[in-house]
């Protein structure tokens, strides 16, 4: 898992829960040792230790965590990376180009042997996307927040059409964004 993900997990969790909240957290998890520095990589199990604990801090379920989590590291993740965002996109150009003109990149570019999700993105018609994530994590929900943080970076909302299991690494969403009223 890199670094940068659990950083921002922490700042999430500080953010909508407060410091004693993550220091109860990041104890439940066994981790209060760690400090997750956003250019290093560490195990998998970090992230699944630190939402299983937040799952029994806050009640709430994984997926909800997960899904909320997504939305709200967007607009921090796009600012780190702004200079290899076009200023012309929009969520729909975004959503199209960001596996392969981003995500891949950053990834392998700190670690060529790393194995991130892969997350392709179609267009089925005009602003109606399919976005298949494809991961030995299963993380797919955090995939799905982001869907709506980007949409959300850009003033725009999303509609999610369906959403499937495919197989046991593979979900699939199709979902449509409009601008904002």
């Amino acid at each position: 898992m890199h670094g940068v993900i659990l950083a921002h997990l922490r700042h999430f969790v500080t953010d909508r829960y407060g410091q004693s909240v993550w220091d109860d957290v990041n104890h439940r998890a066994g981790l209060t040792d760690c400090l997750h520095v956003p250019i290093q990589l560490y195990p998998d199990s970090h992230l699944e230790d630190l939402v299983a604990a937040l799952q029994s801090v806050t009640g709430l379920h994984r997926d909800d965590l997960l899904e909320e989590f997504g939305a709200w590291v967007i607009p921090p993740l796009i600012n780190m990376y702004r200079a290899m965002i076009p200023r012309e996109w929009d969520a729909v150009a975004f959503l199209l180009n960001v596996e392969e003109r981003i995500h891949q990149r950053v990834i392998r570019l700190k670690n060529p042997e790393a194995t991130p999700p892969r997350i392709d993105v179609r267009e089925l018609e005009p602003r109606v996307l399919q976005v298949e994530y494809r991961s030995h994590r299963d993380l797919s929900l955090l995939a799905l927040g982001c869907v709506h943080g980007v949409a959300a970076f850009y003033g725009e909302k999303v509609e999610i059409l369906e959403s499937e299991q495919v197989d046991g690494g593979v979900r699939r969403f199709v979902v449509r964004l409009e601008p904002a009223a």
